[in-house]
């Protein structure tokens, strides 16, 4: 995005959370950038494209920045906690706008209805994908729920944050949800409950998002071994690193499998950067505690 276009966008989000959508026209927006009229149509049709823009822009940097956390390779529990945090940074940072978009209440036609739709599509896959990487199959039959709760979770403290202004530690507020998340997934599974919700009962647009398979223990093997050979260590350690693995898909091949045995040779792994990812969730889909 070029200089002048980003400088409208935010300029425009500022005069918006002062004074309001509809009392902001685009000749403030453009006088306040320090540009004329004609050359703010010159990047945008309309107000209302303007807003979609600006919108589109605030939430692919956020969803970038949350790619980010999630590429580092880090326990699952650690990344979204993490995630979370930048979440939650994200929310103080903007909390003007979005205090904007709710006060005025704006629905500003088809296109940016779809745009909404369509960043809430991607909110439920996210949490989807952090739930799963954490729970592994475990979490299959109550996936659906634990996004809802998660997501409902999330909601409740930014209302609290935005509405009432309460003033919570970021920094801590990653990591104290995701206890909550564990203590949902461990209260349903010890009281063994049947899901409230399951894939079946929810909108197309979210069942097409989540046809993907969970990664199997084979799958996830794959990944080391392709990733092994990238490592920056001794070739001598790439191939321990290499038979560690194959030992352990050959105990995990057998019919009752030790479970030492697995967190032994898996207990190999965690400690390099780039596998810690793929030992996590080795561990949850075999169903084994990482050592």
């Amino acid at each position: 995005m070029n200089e002048k276009k980003l400088k409208l966008i935010e300029n425009g989000m500022k005069l918006f959370a002062k004074k309001g959508y509809y009392h902001t026209s685009i000749q403030e927006i453009a006088s306040e950038s320090g540009v004329s009229k004609g050359a703010f149509y010159l990047h945008f049709k309309s107000k209302e494209d303007f807003i979609a823009t600006s919108f589109e822009y605030f939430h692919n940097n956020l969803a970038a920045e949350l790619k980010e956390v999630m590429d580092q390779n880090n326990d699952p529990r650690r990344s979204l906690a993490e995630q979370l945090t930048v979440l939650f940074a994200y929310i103080y940072k903007h909390k003007d706008s979005i205090v904007m978009i709710i006060r005025d209440n704006i629905s500003i036609g088809e296109d940016t209805d779809k745009l909404m739709n369509h960043f809430k599509v991607e909110n439920f896959n996210w949490l989807k994908t952090n739930i799963e990487a954490i729970f592994g199959t475990n979490a299959q039959p109550f996936l659906i729920d634990l996004v809802i709760q998660l997501g409902g979770l999330l909601n409740g403290y930014f209302k609290w944050i935005v509405l009432d202004h309460v003033h919570i530690e970021k920094e801590k507020a990653g990591a104290y949800i995701v206890r909550r998340l564990d203590d949902l997934m461990q209260g349903m599974l010890q009281r063994e409950e049947k899901a409230l919700v399951t894939f079946k009962q929810i909108p197309q647009e979210y069942a097409q998002e989540t046809t993907e398979a969970i990664p199997s223990v084979e799958d996830i093997l794959s990944i080391i071994r392709e990733k092994l050979s990238g490592l920056s260590v001794s070739a001598e350690e790439i191939e321990r690193l290499q038979e560690a693995l194959e030992a352990f898909e050959k105990e995990w091949k057998k019919k009752s499998p030790q479970v030492v045995v697995l967190q032994g040779l898996l207990a190999h792994f965690k400690n390099y950067p780039t596998l810690q990812k793929e030992s996590y969730m080795l561990s949850e889909t075999a169903g084994i505690k990482l050592l």
